[in-house]
């Protein structure tokens, strides 16, 4: 999974994630239970409020349930929820709901492995954890005493500077949402065999080579015939065929 495509996944993550924190306010009621039911009915006294000073209802409460949703549960970490609320559920399906969901759906969309699945999950995580740090840089350059300010809520609340909070709220949502993107990852992963070496084929021309005969061809030697010798009858000296009469005695060769 190469790098822009981890990058687009971790977008669109982000993007996902925004009306799922909207779904987990709304209707997983993740106000009443971080208030642990001191407020109730949060979303419809959201509503009046926004009715009563004349806001588009519609609009104006979707806006505003996705951002309280996104406050929440990057403020309160998973393991706060464990610690203070253990016998409240439903907190932590509402704080894990928009992590394990945005993470499958990405994953479904860019994954083709578990690794894949667990580099969109922490794509996601990561890329809020810079949008938020970087706000937390903005606001105390430009707002007196803001750290001040930030950080006292936060520790009043989880007992964790505006940093750390957040942090690691993100964290552990990230690595949530990261075990079920792996899965889908994992269903979505087709092994591949070793890749086969190509092999260069190489034509080799044989040199032409002679027929060898089995045989070896008979060598003729013309063999030089020495002339016949014959021998005279009357003085036996030898005669050869050129003679014609006997070089000893003078007779005739016969």
């Amino acid at each position: 999974m190469g790098w822009k495509r981890v990058i687009t996944s971790g977008i669109v993550g982000m993007v996902l994630f925004v009306p799922l924190a909207y779904i987990s306010f709304r209707f997983l009621n993740l106000g009443e239970s971080i208030t642990s039911d001191l407020i109730t009915d949060f979303p419809s006294a959201l509503t009046a409020i926004l009715g009563y000073f004349g806001l588009d209802i519609n609009i104006i409460d979707a806006i505003a349930g996705m951002l309280i949703g996104l406050a929440l549960t990057f403020t309160f970490p998973i393991h706060w929820c464990i610690m203070y609320r253990p016998e409240d559920i439903g907190l932590i399906i509402a704080v894990t709901f928009p992590w394990i969901l945005c993470c499958v759906i990405a994953s479904a969309l860019f994954a083709h492995s578990p690794r894949g699945g667990i580099h969109t999950s922490l794509a996601i995580g990561i890329g809020y954890a810079i949008i938020l740090s970087l706000a937390y840089l903005i606001i105390i350059a430009i707002v007196p005493l803001g750290s001040a300010i930030l950080d006292g809520i936060y520790i009043g609340l989880t007992d964790l500077p505006y940093l750390a909070a957040v942090l690691t709220a993100i964290l552990e949502g990230c690595l949530v949402g990261a075990v079920f993107g792996a899965f889908i990852g994992s269903l979505k992963y087709k092994p591949k065999g070793p890749k086969a070496k190509k092999v260069k084929r190489v034509k080799i021309k044989a040199e032409e080579e002679e027929p060898t005969e089995l045989f070896p061809p008979t060598i003729e030697i013309e063999s030089t015939s020495t002339p016949e010798q014959a021998f005279c009858k009357n003085c036996s000296a030898k005669l050869t065929s050129e003679d014609l009469f006997c070089k000893n005695c003078g007779a005739k060769k016969p």
